[in-house]
Order: C-alpha cells, then structure tokens, then sequence
C-alpha cells in the first residue's frame, strides 16, 4: 500500500513537471504566436473585398441574383425574375476542356530531361571531330611514305615519323573519351528516365490527377486554385503482409509524397506578391473537428498537452469571431441548403488550426527552439545564424497556443509547397485573378435584363388592359377581377356630350416587342462568346460554321484551341513545372533509391496535347506512310515512336498493340541482316519503285488539295449567285452537285494516268531485272534498256 501511494507521487509530481516546462514554452512562444495571429487576422480583413467577388462569381455560376437587384425583383411581385444561367454551361465547357486536355489518359503532361546530356553532346562530337581529323592527318602521312618506299624513294623522315604516331596514339585516346561520352549520356538517359517513371508512381498514387482536376474547376469559377505538395507527412500508407492465411495489416513507414488541394477560402498568401515566387509568407486555415484534431495530432505530430487543453476548453475558444466564418453562411445560403443566417451554428464544433509557412528571423527562431527544451540546437542556430538571413520554418498554432514548430522546413530547397494557377492573371496580386463567372459578368447581366423584359412585354401583352366605369356596370359576385364566364350588372347608362353613349368596358393592348427583345438576346450571346472566348464550335457544336471538309474542321478547331494553348500555359507555368520540380527535390532528398538520381530538368507538355485528335492522327499516319520509305528522310525518322504516337491519337493504348522496342529493333536488325544477300541491282529497282510510289501519292493529294479549293470556291460562288439572283436551294444543289460530278471525272482521269505510269515503271523494272539475270547467265555484261530506271552498262573489272 505504501508503495503504491510512492508511485502515485511520483506520477503526480512528474505530470506536474511537465505541465509547468509546457507553461514556461507557451510563455515564451506567446509573443512570436501573437504576432502570427496579428498578421493573418490583418489580412483576413484585407481580402473581404475579395471574398464577395468570389461570393458575387458562385452566385452567378448557381443561377442567383445578387442582392441588389434580388431586392429590387422581390419588391415588384409582378416582374419577372426568370434568371437564363448562360454561366454555368460556359464554365464546365471550359473545366471540361482543360480536364481532358492537361490529364489524357494515355499520356504525360510532363516530361523530365537530363541537363548534361545536351553538353555531353557536343563534346562527343567535338572530340569525334578532332580525332578524325588526326586520323586523317596520320594516314596522310603514312601514304606518302608507303608510296615513296614503292617508288624507290627514301621514305619521310623519322621525325616525321614519329609525329605522325603521336598524332594517332591522340586519336586513340580521344577515341576511347568520345566513348566514355557516349556511355556517360546514356547512363544519364537511364537515371532520368527511371526518375520519370518513379515520380509518375507517384504522382498516381497520391491521385494527382484528380486533385488537379478539383484545382481546375475552382480555377475556373473564380480565377484561382490551389494545390499544396509534396507533403512528406501524411497519413502513411498500410498494406497487407503475410503468407497463407496468416496476414496482418502493418503500416508502410516508407516516405512517399503526397499533393492535396487547398481551398481558395482557406488560403492566406501576401496579398502584396504578384506571384508565389515573390510571397513571403503563407497561412492556411484548417477547420477540424475534435474527431480531426485528434488525427491532425497523431500524424503531424502536435504537442499533447495543448491538444489536451483545446479539447478540454471546447472548439467555442478556439473558432474567432463569427465574422471569420461569414462566407460559410453565404455558400450555404447560394447551395440552398440552408436559407436561414443562423446557418454558422453548424461550424461551432469546429477548431480553428493555423498553419504557417514562412520565414523568421534567426533569433526568433532560436528563441522558439530554446523555448521547446532544444537548447544544443538554438545554441547551434544562434552561433551558425547570420543577421541578414531568414529561415523557412512551418508553424501550427490554434487560439494563441503553439501545436508544432518545424525550424528544418520540409524541402531543403527552401521553396513553399503551395502552388497557384490564376485563369486570368490580375496584375498585382495573386488573389486579383478572376475565373470565367467574373469575365462575362456584364455580358450574363444584358442577357437576364433582355429576357426579363422579353417575359414582362409578353406578360402585358398577352391580354388587353380593361378599362371599366364602375358607375354603369358592377360585378355580380362583387368582384372586379377579369375571369372567363363572368357576369356584369349594368347600373345605369351614361350619355357623352356628344349625345352618344359612353362604352362602359374599353381594352387596349400593349405592343409586343419580342423581336427587337430577341435581337437583344442574341447579341449577348455573342458577347458571352468574345468575352470568355468559348465559341460553340470548341463546345461540340457547330454552330454557324457550317464546313463540308474535314480539313476546314480542323482549322476551325485549331482556331478556338488558340485561347486554350494560353490558359493552359498559365496551368504549366504556375503547376506542372513547379509541382514536378518539387516532387524531383523531394525524391533527391528522401528517396533511398541511388538509381533515379541525377541532374535534370523538367519539361512541361500542356500545350503539346492541344491539337485535334483525330486530325493529328491523319498527320502522323502521312508521315509514317511517306517518311518511313523515304530513301533521305527515312534515316533520321523514328518510327517505332511514330507509331506508339498515331495509335495515342486515336485514344488507342499502345501496349495492347505494339511489341515493344527492343523486340521491334531486334526484328529490324534480323531482317536488315537477310537483307544484306539481295542483290544490290534488285534494292536499287525496289527504292526507285517505291520513290515513283511516293511520287504518285504526292500528286494524288496535291488533286484533292485542288479538289477541295475548288469545292470551297464553288460553294463561295454559288452563294454569291444566290444572293445576287432569285434562286431556289434546289437549284444551287443541284448546281453544285454537277460541279462536283465534273471534278470528280478530272479527278478519276488524273488517278489513271497515274495508276498507269505505275504500271509502266514496274512493268520496266520487271523486264530491266529479267535481262540482267539473262546477262550474267550468258557471262556477259547486262546494259540497260534506255528506260527511266536503265541500270546502264555495268563493266566487271578483272584481277591483275
């Protein structure tokens, strides 16, 4: 009993230990935690302005009036207050675009380079340059001394000699460092391109595609998003481990980065920086539960003994004031899913966590570390620290009480793990973009004005106004609204000075101006257009461009990407190139893996992927047909990439399809070597065969090239005729149908003459190789026959 009253002591006294060197921590952190609470609270209310145009953009994407003219509709019971939402389509037209042009899903929007491999490059050939040249030197020397020995002639003299050896034992070694060159490049290909593939791992597992995709529509519907990563200490990963049927779940200690969008209306940059390169300092707010704050706890690693006091006071200490949170009020308000202001009472379960990104000054953080009972380390930051210099640090702090301070920041690099893509760039803050809702905001204005009065004219003018003179007639039921079947009293009758009787119903009509109101309409949707530069034709429609050709198709789709290839240069410079980077930082400084490290750059390919699918596959599939045999072009022609690039296009995957590349070139050598025996007469007929090939097939598109600039200039001409003179549709198509008949017969007459001059040329080389094998049968010389491909005389030169 005795003992057990000693243990209870010593745990008592040791707790309380503890909870006064906590105390003494909080007391010193307290000024730095009050100065973070300051700033962020400073800019929370510096940015409402921004958050209404945000609230102003979400109201107008839902198809809501804001609350100006909503007041001004609800004070009138009798306007219309029909709102046309035009927004919406327009800006999931634009995230739809952006979505499956930046994350195909057979491709990469990225790409990552080795930096040395363009200088390895030329010095390989530099060097191989310079050894040529002293080879050549060396044999020249040799020569004229072998051919002076042959004459009878002293031979150069031995110093020269001995130069010209110098000069190949040179060649020799540049030689053999020409080939350590080659091997240095391709050992840098190998490291790089196993870097890809890892961070391609990656990046799949941590659902980056899908986190983009959620950073895109935020983009869009207010001009920013956000995207946070890579995040080293994330909840990690579990996965089962066992044999037979003894298997447990044990947790992957492995680090792996991870990447999550942060919502606009929890991000807290300087509002000062233009860019995030130029931000000093980040804030982000995280709203957990007591359930979440428990797991925040767990896996970032907060101190215990202030989770336990949050948890004890209560989220109601720790929320800030109700003005804070005003904008969830408005969201729920716009989402309808609760119409009432006291809607914030559902976020008062809720903590409200800070977590700051940003620099400190070196005695600032030497204080902080001091303060957490570090003291080697604080000695050793205020003996190493310069005055002049800052460091990165990432704080936790809820209601003036530190959680967690990391003074080594996460990335060595030193860079912020946030990064921002703007739809349109402001151009004095990163916070100032604006998404497609803000960009045709006047043009959604003029449209809901012009059908507003379109339905108030059709309103009035849908019945006459009625006017009655109670004083002759009164309503049976005592009621003087207008309804069908209703019975009138009359009273008395009056009688005009005039002495003719005064009517006692009158009816006017109100004009209806619904074709000037419709002209309205349809030029605000044309504005809609111009001012988020989304015609129809790049949202699946047609449209007014009416086109007969599929090379008109492609240029009218080439023309609307125009717009695209800018937003998506915003997505690959402010994203791709910095999220890539990063994660390439993270994995040079975690991963254990020696293989996939190097030094190398990253490639962003957004832009690359833009073109129309099905026209870039008619294009690569010319190029591989012509390119491939072409006997010039062919050499430096890569058609193995080729090919995995049409079947790409046509949303085809090509490992379904495709050997793989070593196998191709081992076919390919293997049929290079049995055709190394073919006569060389015979692959010299071949390759002129498949050149008039080529030829004929250029003149055959060169005809309906002309085929289809004829069919657009007949078009031009018969709508020209159409105008100038009365004519019916019938009869322009039936024009216009033997004007194509006749351009078809040119056309057929082209193609036989070709089809016959192919003919001829392989009829030619048929007899050509027949008589040469007759030739060298009769031990003759085989002469041509003055054809187009005539090999001419071939003399066999005898041996001495």
């Amino acid at each position: 009993m005795a003992n057990d009253l000693v243990l209870m002591n010593d745990d008592s006294e040791r707790a309380d230990a503890r909870r006064r060197a906590w105390q003494e921590i909080q007391d010193a952190v307290a000024p730095i935690v009050q100065e973070l609470q300051q700033r962020v609270s400073d800019r929370m209310t510096k940015r409402k302005p921004i958050e209404q145009r945000w609230l102003e953009d979400l109201r107008q994407y839902h198809g809501e009036y804001d609350d100006s003219v909503d007041n001004v509709l609800k004070a009138d019971k009798e306007r219309s207050a029909v709102f046309v939402n035009i927004t919406r389509p327009k800006t999931n037209s634009w995230i739809a675009r952006l979505c499956d042009m930046l994350f195909p899903n057979d491709e990469r929007n990225w790409g990552i380079e080795p930096t040395p491999v363009p200088e390895l490059t030329r010095t390989a050939r530099d060097i191989a340059k310079q050894a040529e040249q002293m080879e050549g030197q060396t044999q020249q020397v040799v020569d004229q001394h072998n051919q002076a020995v042959e004459a009878g002639q002293p031979g150069l003299p031995q110093q020269q000699l001995t130069r010209a050896a110098g000069m190949a034992d040179v060649a020799q070694r540049l030689r053999a460092r020409e080939k350590q060159a080659q091997l240095d490049i391709e050992y840098a290909r190998r490291r790089c391109e196993a870097m890809q593939r890892e961070i391609d791992d990656q990046l799949t597992e941590s659902r980056y595609p899908a986190r983009s995709r959620d950073v895109i529509v935020d983009g869009c519907k207010v001009g920013i998003g956000v995207m946070k990563g890579p995040i080293v200490n994330d909840r990690s990963r579990t996965m089962w481990v066992g044999s037979g049927s003894n298997y447990t779940l044990k947790r992957d200690e492995a680090v792996r980065p991870s990447f999550r969008r942060v919502s606009y209306w929890h991000f807290f940059p300087d509002l000062s920086a233009e860019s995030m390169e130029d931000c000093e300092d980040v804030f982000e707010r995280h709203l957990p539960n007591k359930k979440m704050l428990r797991r925040m706890a767990r896996e970032i690693g907060f101190d215990k003994a202030s989770v336990q006091e949050l948890l004890k006071d209560g989220p109601r200490s720790a929320t800030g004031t109700s003005d804070d949170l005003n904008f969830m009020r408005q969201l729920r308000m716009i989402e309808g899913t609760n119409k009432t202001s006291d809607a914030i009472d559902d976020f008062a379960d809720r903590y409200v966590v800070w977590e700051y990104h940003g620099a400190l000054e070196m005695e600032q953080v030497a204080k902080m570390v001091r303060a957490l009972g570090r003291f080697e380390d604080a000695q050793r930051i205020e003996d190493e620290g310069d005055p002049l210099q800052t460091m990165m640090v990432r704080i936790f702090f809820c209601a003036g009480r530190l959680l967690r301070i990391d003074e080594d920041y996460i990335m060595d690099s030193g860079e912020s793990l946030y990064s921002v893509w703007s739809f349109e760039k402001a151009e004095l803050s990163i916070l100032g973009a604006v998404g497609v809702p803000r960009l045709m905001k006047h043009e959604q204005h003029m449209l809901n004005s012009a059908v507003r009065m379109m339905m108030d004219n059709a309103a009035l003018a849908t019945a006459p106004q009625v006017v009655i003179d109670k004083e002759q007639l009164e309503p049976e039921n005592g009621e003087w609204r207008l309804t069908p079947r209703k019975i009138w009293q009359r009273i008395k009758s009056r009688v005009a000075s005039a002495g003719a009787r005064e009517p006692a119903f009158e009816t006017h009509f109100i004009q209806i101006n619904q074709q000037f109101l419709a002209a309205i309409v349809e030029m605000a949707l044309k504005f809609v257009d111009e001012a988020v530069s989304m015609p129809l034709i790049a949202q699946g429609e047609q449209g007014a461009h009416v086109t007969r050709t599929s090379s008109g198709m492609a240029m009218l789709f080439n023309s609307a990407n125009v717009n695209f290839r800018r937003v998506v240069k915003n997505w690959d410079d402010d994203i791709t190139a910095p999220i890539i980077t990063r994660t390439y930082d993270f994995n040079m400084q975690f991963s254990e893996r020696e293989e996939i490290k190097g030094d190398m750059k990253v490639e962003a390919r957004g832009t690359s992927v833009l073109l129309v699918r099905e026209v870039q596959a008619e294009q690569l599939t010319t190029i591989l047909r012509e390119w491939s045999v072409h006997p010039i072009l062919g050499v430096g022609f890569r058609a193995y990439n080729c090919m995995r690039m049409v079947l790409q296009a046509m949303s085809i995957n090509p490992d379904d399809i495709l050997v793989s590349e070593e196998e191709y070139m081992q076919k390919l050598k293997a049929m290079a070597e049995s055709g190394g025996k073919q006569d060389p007469e015979q692959v010299r007929a071949e390759t002129q065969l498949q050149i008039a090939q080529m030829d004929a097939a250029s003149r055959k598109e060169v005809a309906d090239t002309n085929e289809r600039i004829a069919n657009i200039r007949a078009q031009a001409e018969f709508a020209k005729l159409a105008q100038n003179r009365d004519i019916s549709l019938q009869q322009i198509e039936a024009m216009f149908r033997s004007n194509q008949d006749n351009l078809a017969a040119k056309v057929a007459v082209e193609r036989m003459k070709t089809d016959s001059k192919e003919r001829s040329l392989a009829a030619e080389i048929a007899v050509e190789r027949q008589a040469a094998e007759q030739a060298r049968a009769m031990g003759e010389n085989p002469t041509g026959s003055g054809g187009a491909i005539s090999m001419g005389a071939q003399p066999i030169r005898q041996s001495a």
